[in-house]
């Protein structure tokens, strides 16, 4: 797979601003995805295992289609661009991979998750929360994660609901927006001529058939309801669409 050994760190916030200029990019199956990502699987497995036991089998396949749906819009994703700094493929994808697979951990019905007080903040704030205390207590004393790192990770997926229209985003964080976006409203509704230059429909099809979807899209309308009517101010709320329900 074609992608550059950096990228930038810092992207538009505004998912037509951030493709604005991208090449359509040629279709990109499963295993050379899988090719790209190397050995971060390996090395973050303590991550997907707590993901499998806090979250539904409906949630894993989505967090696992995000960070698949994330490595192919690398090919489209900004590198090099002057006077931004750059983060490495191999960091970036690493960050990536723990913000997809623990994005949705405040979604989770596990005890261990209710049971936590911060159980009563929009979602997305108490998975993050959740995601940073595993982040903490697995990487950091043996320093195979640092601060920064691990602060990306967190708040990526604290504002991984949120719509920008202006500033900037770390790169973690627009490549996990992006591809839950796609995921949750489906490629055919997300924006035209923008989708086009992130990934291709094969591409989706593909990932979608390896990690089925399940009805999700009508699991997920009905969790949202829930928490709009629980907690009508969850950040959700400020970018919810009735094709997202």
């Amino acid at each position: 797979m074609p992608v550059p050994d950096t990228f930038d760190a810092f992207v538009p916030s505004n998912f037509a601003d951030l493709f604005a200029t991208a090449d359509i990019p040629p279709y990109i199956g499963l295993t050379e995805l899988r090719e790209l990502e190397r050995n971060v699987v390996n090395k973050f497995q303590p991550s997907y295992l707590h993901a499998q036991k806090l979250c539904s089998k409906m949630i894993l396949n989505h967090s696992l289609r995000c960070y698949y749906f994330a490595l192919a819009i690398l090919q489209s994703f900004p590198s090099k661009t002057p006077s931004i700094p750059q983060i490495s493929r191999d960091e970036l994808i690493g960050r990536v991979y723990l913000a997809c697979i623990l994005h949705d951990l405040g979604l989770s019905s596990h005890e261990e998750a209710i049971a936590h007080p911060t159980r009563d903040m929009t979602f997305e704030i108490h998975g993050g929360i959740l995601a940073y205390e595993h982040l903490r207590a697995e990487y950091a004393p043996d320093l195979h994660l640092n601060n920064s790192q691990i602060a990306d990770v967190a708040q990526s997926i604290m504002l991984h609901t949120v719509s920008f229209q202006t500033g900037l985003s770390s790169a973690a964080g627009m490549l996990l927006y992006a591809s839950a976006f796609i995921d949750v409203v489906g490629y055919d509704a997300a924006p035209p001529n923008t989708k086009e230059r992130a990934i291709t429909h094969d591409t989706v099809r593909e990932i979608e058939e390896a990690f089925p979807l399940d009805g999700m899209t009508l699991r997920f309308g009905g969790q949202i309801r829930e928490m709009l009517d629980a907690k009508p101010n969850c950040l959700v709320s400020h970018s919810i669409s009735e094709r997202t329900m």
